[in-house]
């Protein structure tokens, strides 16, 4: 019967309807199928958070808000206001599905770091109440198919408990560690949950000789059973039943800060990633401009009594670097990576006006010989957060990107890479110098469309909502403009393809 309404209708009206079904789940997905990264590009700023791979999916935590909301507590901060999400990609980085966290018992929930075990997904994180009078850590539970199976919460109403690292020891319980703050914000010790998988709290710790403790990174040796806590700038050893050994301030303290980056290596060894002077001991001024920058990308391998016993850095010239990231497979691939000319702005992290780039090292370690350097960016001001390698040895590099030149207010878009064992961006474009790079602005727009385009010969399509072409551009140089003058105000879909007529992208464009 359906079939018979639909026979008279014009055969171009029914193409064009499924034409603009496809655009919309293109445009949906955000896929850039050129070079199989994962994108997000709308008007809110976004962040990705955490991220690791399970049976071939990638999981990442992302937070999508408007960055110029003013939360009404300093707790509050990246949570009132914002959506926290859990996001799954498949192999190839496509979008698969995802789950946003809602509001619990009063608290708004803002996952910090995920175990994945047996099929289940443990989400650790920061649970805040919604006027800011309290923060605890929570442990939720789901399954693969992000369905809620229970979760709890750690600490009291007369303390704020923030979390800082997520972990597993050897009796399989999981341990939080993380930071005290008093309420007044004026005092401060390192404090630590053990809990069991059923989300039951079994001891707590804490320990106020440190009141400058800003939540530590954490590894428990399999061989002595010990942790070893890190935190920026020393090292704290605890035994397994959570006494305090020792504290370290290693040689290395004046010159290798932020080590935030832990993997396990052998023989209760352990990398950990950071920054350091080039010049040991040397005093590093970043408000001095005229000092030349000795900052740079570095890893370090500490033993069991938490001293260096190796380490290397990426050698970056003339730049201040800050490390992102760094992971360690069994097969001996050591990789590690950061922000190239970094220059951060303690006022406006992540929204400097200045181009960026995000670099990658792959070493084999047991060699000591390099893999691959890998370098992606600067047409804009790009934030590193993380990396993993996965068990084909593939490095997942998770940031995001500023575009500072073409866009009117703070907004940053989530860009996620996979890199091959060789150092080549996946996909089919595996020249890194000659990758093709677009650009719509400005968004919302009047009376032109522009493309901006690093070596793409192609064309460039604009669509009304229903699917009908109302213009038509080649692009044959850097610069493309779509007269649009003579349309009407509302929402419009862009589509770019390449010489070979491949989608290179598809988006929304909106005319005031």
């Amino acid at each position: 019967m359906l079939f018979m309404v639909l026979m008279p209708f014009n055969k171009m009206i029914i193409m064009r309807f499924y034409f603009f079904i496809l655009i919309c789940i293109l445009f949906t997905v955000n896929i850039s199928a050129q070079t199989q990264k994962y994108f997000s590009n709308d008007t809110l700023d976004q962040l990705v958070g955490y991220g690791t791979c399970y049976q071939g999916n990638h999981y990442f935590f992302t937070h999508t808000g408007d960055y110029y909301h003013q939360a009404s507590h300093p707790l509050l901060i990246g949570t009132e206001g914002y959506y926290a999400a859990l996001i799954r990609l498949d192999s190839s980085l496509n979008l698969k599905d995802s789950l946003v966290f809602e509001n619990r018992n009063g608290y708004y929930f803002n996952p910090f770091r995920m175990i994945i075990l047996n099929d289940t997904l443990f989400v650790a994180g920061r649970a805040i109440r919604e006027d800011g009078s309290d923060e605890q850590i929570f442990l939720s539970r789901y399954s693969l198919d992000f369905q809620l199976i229970g979760y709890s919460l750690f600490g009291d109403t007369s303390k704020n408990e923030i979390i800082s690292d997520f972990m597993v020891n050897s009796k399989e319980n999981f341990i939080f560690p993380g930071k005290f703050l008093s309420h007044n914000w004026q005092s401060r010790y390192f404090l630590l949950f053990e809990a069991s998988r059923q989300g039951e709290l079994l001891r707590s710790i804490k320990d106020t000789t440190f009141t400058n403790v800003e939540g530590p990174q954490s590894v428990q040796l399999p061989l002595s059973k010990e942790y070893h806590f890190v935190d920026a700038v020393y090292i704290s050893v605890y035994d397994s039943s959570f006494n305090l050994k020792i504290t370290v301030f290693q040689e290395f303290y004046n010159w290798f800060l932020y080590m935030h980056r832990i993997k396990y290596h052998n023989n209760d060894s352990y990398f950990l990633g950071g920054i350091m002077s080039q010049v040991v001991g040397k005093d590093i001024d970043i408000s001095n401009k005229d000092q030349e920058p000795y900052i740079e990308i570095t890893y370090y391998l500490v033993d069991e009594t938490a001293s260096p016993v190796d380490s290397g850095f990426i050698y970056l010239p003339d730049t201040i670097d800050f490390c992102g990231g760094l992971d360690y497979s069994s097969n001996g691939t050591l990789c590690y990576g950061g922000v190239h000319n970094a220059l951060v702005d303690m006022y406006h992290p992540g929204f400097e006006d200045v181009n960026k780039w995000l670099v990658v090292k792959s070493m084999n370690y047991n060699t000591q010989t390099d893999n691959w350097f890998f370098r992606y960016g600067g047409d804009a001001n790009y934030q590193m957060y993380g990396l993993y390698l996965t068990p084909e040895n593939e490095c997942i590099v998770y940031a995001t990107r500023y575009d500072w030149q073409h866009n009117d207010r703070w907004e940053r878009d989530i860009l996620i890479m996979k890199i091959d064992s060789t150092g080549t961006l996946v996909g089919q474009n595996t020249d890194i110098n000659k990758m093709q790079f677009c650009v719509v602005y400005p968004n919302p727009g009047t009376n032109s469309l522009n493309l901006k385009t690093i070596n793409l010969e192609g064309t460039v399509e604009l669509f009304d909502i229903n699917g009908g072409l109302v213009a038509h551009e080649s692009i044959a140089s850097p610069i493309t403009t779509i007269n649009t003058e003579l349309l009407q105000s509302g929402v419009y879909l862009y589509m770019i393809l390449d010489k070979n007529h491949e989608k290179l992208d598809v988006g929304k464009w909106v005319k005031q």
